[in-house]
C-alpha cells in the first residue's frame, strides 16, 4: 500500500505484482510476464514480505533482478527477524538495491534507515539527498546503538524463537491457520467472518493485535499478532484459545 502511495506522489503508474490466495506466494513465470509487459524502471519488493510476513523463494527473486530492465529494491526491513537476505549479493546484481531500518529493532523512534548497493548508484542517490536529513541525537543513538549491536542480535533471536512457541500453540487451535513468519509477527486466518469478532473481544481483553481483515481481499479473515514477552504471549493464547472455543460452539 505504501509502494501504490508513493508512486502516486510521484506521478508514477503502479503495476502490482499479484500473489497467490492460498499462501501470498511469488509466482516467478507470472512476475517475469508482467516485467516483459511494463517494462518497470522500479521494481520494490518487501523480502520479508509486509504484512504477511512470508520470504519468497530465492530463486523467484534471483530471476526477477535479472530480468528486470531498471532498479530492483529490496526492503528488508524485518531483516533481523528472517531467515535470508541479499545484502552479500550486491556486487552479483549491479542492479540491485537493498533497504533496511533500524525500526523494527525497537528503534522506530529514531525514524532512521540506510540502503545498499553499487557505489555507481549510491553516488547518483547522493546528489538528491536532503540537507541535515539526519540530526545529531539519531547519530549518537545510532552510534551507541552499533557498539550493542550483539545485545540487539541476541534479542533478535529470542523473538525468533518464541515466534515458532508462539505459532506452534497457534496451529493447535483447529479453528485458525497460521501462515509461516520470517518477521517479528504472524498472521493468522480465522473462521469466515469472524475475525472481527475476535478482535473486538481481544481488545476488551486488554490484547491489541492488528485487523488485516477489510484491508484487502486476499487478507479476508486475517489477524496478525505481533510476537511479545513470554507473558503476553501466553495472555493472547489463553484468551484466543477462549474466543475460538466460543465460536465454534455458538
Amino acid at each position: 500500500m505504501m509502494y501504490r502511495m508513493i508512486a502516486k506522489f510521484v506521478a508514477m503508474k503502479y503495476v502490482e505484482l499479484p500473489l497467490s490466495a492460498d499462501d501470498f506466494a511469488l509466482d516467478k513465470n507470472v512476475a517475469l510476464e508482467k516485467i516483459q509487459q511494463t517494462q518497470p524502471d522500479i521494481i520494490f519488493l518487501a523480502y520479508p514480505n509486509n504484512p504477511t510476513g512470508n520470504h519468497w523463494e530465492r530463486e523467484t527473486i534471483e530471476a526477477i533482478i535479472q530480468a528486470a530492465p531498471g532498479l530492483v529494491i529490496l526492503d528488508e526491513a524485518y531483516e533481523p527477524f528472517a531467515a535470508d537476505s541479499f545484502l552479500n549479493d550486491l556486487e552479483q546484481f549491479p542492479n540491485l538495491l537493498v533497504m533496511r531500518t533500524l525500526s523494527k529493532l525497537g528503534m522506530a523512534g529514531l525514524r532512521l534507515g540506510y540502503l545498499v548497493g553499487s557505489s555507481a548508484w549510491i553516488n547518483e542517490l547522493d546528489k538528491i539527498r536532503l540537507p541535515y536529513n539526519i540530526n545529531s541525537l539519531t547519530q549518537a543513538s545510532v552510534s551507541f546503538a552499533l557498539k550493542h549491536h550483539s545485545i540487539f542480535k541476541e534479542q533478535a533471536e529470542i523473538i525468533k524463537a518464541d515466534r515458532q512457541t508462539l505459532s506452534d500453540n497457534l496451529r493447535e487451535i483447529p479453528s485458525i491457520k497460521v501462515f509461516p513468519s520470517n518477521a517479528n509477527f504472524i498472521l493468522f486466518r480465522t473462521e469466515k467472518d469472524k475475525a472481527g469478532e475476535i478482535h473486538q473481544q481481544l481488545k476488551d481483553a486488554g490484547i491489541l493485535i492488528k485487523k488485516l481483515d477489510g484491508s484487502h481481499p486476499m487478507l479476508k479473515d486475517c489477524l496478525r499478532v505481533t510476537v511479545g514477552t513470554k507473558e503476553e504471549n501466553k495472555q493472547f493464547l489463553s484468551s484466543i484459545r477462549q474466543q475460538a472455543v466460543r465460536i465454534h460452539i455458538s
